[in-house]
């Protein structure tokens, strides 16, 4: 386990609570499920300080070398997926999932060689159009996104936002994006 994670896993609630209140800064939606415009608008907030951003769903966990979003070119939109819990894991991010998420829920028949969710199946590889993190600069794209972009034809033909989790909603939201600012490369890790 490195330093930081010995460090966070060893904190007191108070000390936890001072952390997360300085580093953590969360934006209150009274609307229900964001919609993909308003996730990437929330982000432009006076709240969140910094020009680095990493958007990224809840069940997202990230080690050390997150900090190395820091140094992202600015004109470089970047997206990671996830191969969910696996064998391929590093020691020391298998104890940080397991010690935030519990791992009961992952049982042998899961584990088996082949089967759907296997920690075999290199979920990254199959899914190349899936991911659940930006990391973008704030400052590229203040003040460019447009409600318009994001937003698709439903089947009763009228222009509707796009949520997290809905068919293709990833990919739309890439498009928006790229239309608020020409970034010179997208990179999916």
């Amino acid at each position: 386990m490195s330093d930081l994670s010995r460090q966070v896993f060893s904190m007191t609630a108070g000390e936890s609570n001072e952390l997360l209140t300085n580093k953590l800064k969360c934006v209150d939606v009274k609307t229900g499920q964001p919609s993909y415009y308003q996730m990437f608008n929330n982000a432009m907030a006076e709240v969140v300080t910094g020009d680095v951003i990493v958007l990224a769903n809840a069940d997202m966990a990230f080690d050390d070398s997150m900090s190395l979003a820091r140094s992202l070119n600015p004109e470089v939109l970047a997206v990671l997926g996830t191969s969910g819990f696996s064998n391929k894991m590093t020691a020391n991010i298998k104890n940080i999932y397991e010690e935030m998420m519990g791992t009961d829920y992952i049982t042998d028949v899961e584990q088996r060689s082949g089967h759907p969710g296997s920690w075999e199946i290199d979920s990254c590889a199959e899914l190349i159009f899936s991911w659940d993190t930006w990391i973008f600069h704030k400052s590229k794209l203040m003040g460019r996104l447009k409600e318009a972009n994001f937003k698709r034809l439903s089947q009763t033909n009228e222009l509707v936002p796009f949520y997290m989790n809905e068919n293709g909603a990833e990919s739309a939201a890439l498009w928006a994006i790229e239309q608020s600012y020409p970034f010179s490369s997208t990179y999916n890790a």
